[in-house]
């Protein structure tokens, strides 16, 4: 038992298919949270014959679907304070505006990571966008 060096086991169960082939994880329940804790601690990312091991706290659902959107809704708020007040609108331009035009006319104002005039058929919608790399 690879466990038992940390504390008192009170269950360890290996989970398996219905041919009783290992499904590659399991669980073990120690005493003491200390002795789970110090587990976690030395056994994470270990390698145990050629396959380098996860080992963290056992989570209900409901945790791990709270953890997952908590996650997901701080990735979202990156992406909109990233692109807040670097992405700018250009409505009412010329037909004769293309990308390069519209990069050229507001390459004074700083860095450039994009410029795009958005068309259709070939031509300009009359509109587009200017992203640029930092919102000074």
């Amino acid at each position: 038992d690879l466990f038992s060096n940390y504390g008192k086991t009170l269950s360890v169960k290996v989970m398996t298919d219905p041919a009783g082939k290992s499904k590659g994880f399991g669980f073990v329940s120690f005493e003491k949270h200390e002795e789970a804790s110090k587990a976690v601690e030395e056994m994470n990312g270990k390698d145990i014959n050629g396959k380098i091991v996860f080992v963290g706290r056992a989570q209900k659902k409901v945790e791990r679907q709270a953890e997952l959107k908590r996650r997901f809704e701080q990735l979202k708020q990156e992406r909109i304070s990233r692109y807040q007040g670097v992405n700018l609108y250009i409505k009412n331009l010329d037909d004769t505006i293309d990308d390069d035009k519209l990069r050229k006319e507001f390459s004074p104002f700083g860095s450039i990571t994009s410029a795009k005039v958005m068309l259709e058929d070939g031509r300009s919608k009359g509109f587009g966008f200017v992203c640029f790399s930092s919102p000074e």
